[in-house]
């Protein structure tokens, strides 16, 4: 792997192949003409909104969601034209702002659609969320036909979608998606019934897609499986043929100790050195996003195909046990994350020493270190 900067030796290799592949294994296991919403949020889960928007285009999404109005207005800039649905965000008065810019305006409640109404100078698409189970943020469904009501008297307003979000991790989370599913299709039979259902309807997102959850709706909003990050424990969805897009996190050592005695170390000498141990130090800490494993885990980075421990972590710089690994010199290639002759390290693996989840780790390299984008298409 090559492309580190000498005077700053870290580099992020995202995988816009592996996007498009993850779009199309994810399309096979859809209805026909199930559209794709396609979620940019969280600045493409951590891998870049507007180079996740564009390959997604290119793919053929129908259309996009985040609930960042700047990652929303960088994508525009950048030439996107699909439509964005914009998650809950913006308070009533930035409602003209969102229709400045040409995105689509999530309603929770009359007051947001009136505004729209009132910035709108003809019919404006609008989507409306609807609070099924989760607990955070929607008309609440027992409320939901009687805001739909409500906004069909609103000229400038088209409703335009009806949506959900019900994500689980576990088999009793699986359970009550199930059973949530079921409630926001009574929903919708009702709406259909008084002539008030939107063309557009989505609840399932990439759990429920992969879980093989039925819903009856004509619309999906992936996030996770689009990047290649679990949505749920393994045991309850299969998500082995998405492939990562954060292909690789690496570094270079720009020192190696031999320590010929053993002698105290580390912080209040509370990592002690044995005789003959040999130390690696790279500049790559916890401010480009990477963390000390807790108590009981110890992380490994790889060395010349080799796993070594990790000794600590502080601001800019990581230390690291390489006893045993021969020949190791500065400059030598440290991979973080990804793979190095026949051993990995995986998103898996850092959230498990780290103790949060898969997007956390993602999510903490972002912005963090220089990138480099593979092509979404063979040069």
């Amino acid at each position: 792997m090559s492309g580190h900067e000498p005077t700053r030796p870290v580099l992020a290799e995202v995988d816009l192949g592996a996007l498009a592949d993850n779009l199309r294994e994810l399309r096979s296991r859809l209805e026909p003409g199930v559209r794709v919403i396609a979620s940019i949020k969280a600045n493409g889960y951590g891998h870049g909104a507007v180079q996740a928007a564009e390959t997604l285009t290119r793919e053929g999404v129908e259309l996009l969601t985040t609930g960042s109005f700047d990652e929303a207005v960088e994508v525009r800039e950048a030439g996107v034209t699909l439509p964005i649905v914009m998650l809950p965000a913006a308070l009533p008065e930035g409602v003209a702002e969102l229709l400045r810019h040409g995105l689509t305006p999530t309603v929770c409640d009359l007051e947001t659609g009136r505004a729209v109404n009132a910035a709108a100078r003809e019919p404006t698409a609008v989507w409306v969320k609807v609070e099924s189970g989760l607990g955070r943020l929607g008309v609440p469904l027992p409320q939901a036909a009687e805001l739909l009501r409500a906004l069909a008297g609103l000229p400038n307003l088209m409703v335009e979608g009806l949506y959900t979000h019900l994500p689980f991790v576990d088999a009793a989370g699986l359970a009550w998606a199930r059973e949530r599913l079921a409630a926001f299709g009574e929903l919708r039979e009702a709406l259909a019934a008084e002539g008030l259902l939107p063309p557009l309807t989505q609840a399932r997102s990439s759990a429920g897609i992969l879980a093989g959850l039925e819903d009856g709706c004509n619309a999906v909003c992936p996030g996770h499986v689009l990047y290649g990050l679990p949505a749920a424990a393994p045991e309850v969805v299969d998500a082995s043929a998405f492939r990562p897009v954060l292909r690789s996190v690496s570094t270079r050592l720009i020192s190696v100790a031999v320590h010929p005695e053993a002698r105290p170390a580390g912080v209040g000498g509370q990592a002690p050195l044995a005789a003959g141990a040999v130390t690696g130090v790279v500049s790559f800490g916890r401010t480009d996003g990477y963390r000390a494993a807790r108590p009981g885990e110890t992380a490994v980075v790889l060395v010349r195909g080799r796993r070594a421990p990790v000794r600590g972590v502080s601001l800019e710089h990581t230390t690291l046990d390489l006893t045993g690994i021969d020949g190791v010199v500065p400059g030598d290639e440290v991979v973080v994350l990804g793979r190095q002759g026949d051993e990995a390290v995986t998103t898996r693996d850092l959230a498990g020493w780290q103790g949060v989840g898969t997007d956390d780790v993602v999510l903490a390299f972002d912005g963090r270190m220089p990138r480099r984008y593979l092509p979404d298409t063979p040069s």
